[in-house]
């Protein structure tokens, strides 16, 4: 119940608009606006100034519900245009076609990364779903000095499917990947040892990703485990998994952690693309 009330809580401005959207289309079944603007239509004619109300208005009620129905989602679309998504203080944890629906029907350009699970963070960055994912950076300073260190164990196993963790906020142990996934050819990319919690963007964490992940062989299934901070997945979501880098993966499955116990990934990961 929590889960829903913070949903309808964070997406209410969301819900209103398509309420005024479908109350503008249904507005002429309630009003008989042909009657209402009769003086008018009597007095007037069509015009190059006029046309998109007159036309409608002369034509009876399925053209003028057309007509309030696309007048209500440009005003939308417009309302939306400078709006954040995501901005309240809640968990966002949407599907992907609600996200979709807010960005392309809705108007909305911009969504807020922080609180999403990771698996849709990449998701939204890599299919471009808003035009912005606005983050302050100064909540993530730059980390200068530190060096990034890659591990590969299983290297033995086959290419068709491998792991690659990315240990960035928090280190990932053994015991938290699936057990089905734990002896594949695996790739360990970390900037953190577990001696700190800090969140920082890493130029170097993510072009020793970069550059890992494109002199891979071509690989049939990427199943990724990420502790990344929202800002450092944005910058590798669209530099190493992006459509336009991601020849050498066929399939990008990005595991979600749990929130209790040892945090432990899920069994099954979310299919990216």
């Amino acid at each position: 119940m929590k889960k829903v009330i913070n949903a309808v809580k964070s997406n209410i401005r969301q819900i209103l608009e398509i309420f005024v959207i479908i109350g503008a289309a249904i507005l002429p079944q309630l009003v008989n606006l042909e009657t209402l603007f009769k003086p008018y239509l009597d007095d007037n004619y069509i015009s190059p100034d006029n046309w998109y109300w007159y036309l409608p208005l002369s034509q009876g009620k399925p053209l003028i519900m057309v007509a309030l129905f696309i007048v209500a989602w440009l005003a939308v679309r417009k309302f939306n245009s400078n709006f954040i998504m995501n901005s309240i203080n809640v968990y966002h944890d949407y599907p992907y076609g609600w996200y979709w629906f807010c960005a392309k029907v809705l108007g909305i350009h911009k969504c807020n990364l922080i609180l999403v699970p990771i698996y849709m963070q990449f998701k939204l960055v890599i299919n471009a779903t808003f035009n912005e994912f606005p983050l302050n950076s100064d909540e993530y300073p730059t980390a200068k000095t530190e060096k990034i260190k890659v591990t590969k164990i299983h290297t033995n196993q086959s290419l068709n499917e491998i792991n690659i963790l990315l240990e960035d906020t928090y280190p990932i142990k053994n015991e938290q990947i699936p057990i089905s996934k734990r002896n594949l050819l695996t790739i360990k990319i970390s900037r953190n040892d577990g001696t700190t919690r800090g969140r920082h963007f890493s130029q170097n964490f993510i072009e020793t990703t970069i550059n890992t992940v494109r002199t891979l062989d071509t690989i049939k299934e990427v199943n990724l485990y990420a502790t990344t901070n929202p800002l450092n997945t944005m910058h590798i979501a669209k530099r190493v998994f992006s459509v336009a880098d991601r020849g050498n993966i066929k399939h990008l499955y990005v595991f979600q952690q749990n929130n209790a116990g040892i945090r432990a990934f899920q069994n099954k990961g979310h299919k990216i693309y």
